[in-house]
């Protein structure tokens, strides 16, 4: 940052020393100017909208094109009557399930992680754990249950609207094994939901 003031620095300095002789040049190439200037007024914005549409793309589209067409041999399950259930009173624990999807191999070194966010490192810091599911290996045809978070149904919204219990986010789930595509799930967190959790499919 400092060497990037100093070289300013000098550039306005150049600037103001031969302001005169900077304006003559303008003067000359003003005409030579304004034809590219005009054309890129009226380009400008379909350049704009179409690295917008590519972005777009390039972040979602193509990420969710890329796993249907190489699918992982991990698949993450999550199913609400099944994963969202009530332990005790009103508190409820949240579980996904990986299953190995073929039929004649085990699948070594499965790990489970979430992409890290303001919920997530709060849910990471309050048990204490790295991974969701430390490295483990899956048989052919069978799932393991990995545990996500507990949260009381009533919890209250407006005592945690400064919290990160009490704002709405997505949270993404990564699966990968040894020799393995990466399998990935998304889903949404609504605090004044139950149950909080919703699989996204894009």
């Amino acid at each position: 940052m400092r060497t990037i003031g100093s070289i300013l620095s000098i550039l306005l300095g150049l600037l103001w020393a031969f302001q005169a002789e900077v304006h003559d040049i303008y003067v000359n190439l003003q005409p030579w100017l304004a034809k590219p200037v005009n054309l890129f007024s009226q380009i400008g914005p379909w350049l704009l909208i179409a690295g917008g549409v590519l972005s777009v793309t390039w972040l979602h589209v193509w990420p969710a094109l890329h796993r249907w067409l190489r699918p992982s041999p991990l698949d993450i399950i999550y199913e609400p009557q099944k994963h969202a259930c009530v332990r005790q009173r009103n508190l409820r624990d949240y579980h996904i399930e990986v299953r190995n999807r073929t039929t004649d191999g085990t699948i070594a070194g499965v790990i489970v992680t979430w992409d890290e966010t303001p919920f997530t490192r709060f849910i990471d810091r309050k048990l204490s754990r790295d991974w969701l599911l430390s490295p483990t290996s899956i048989e052919a045809s069978s799932a393991v249950s990995v545990f996500l978070f507990s949260l009381e149904d009533d919890i209250k919204i407006k005592e945690n609207k400064n919290d990160v219990l009490g704002r709405v986010c997505v949270i993404t789930v990564r699966a990968s094994g040894n020799g393995t595509h990466e399998a990935v799930a998304r889903f949404k967190y609504e605090p004044g939901k139950t149950p909080k959790l919703k699989r996204l499919w894009l």
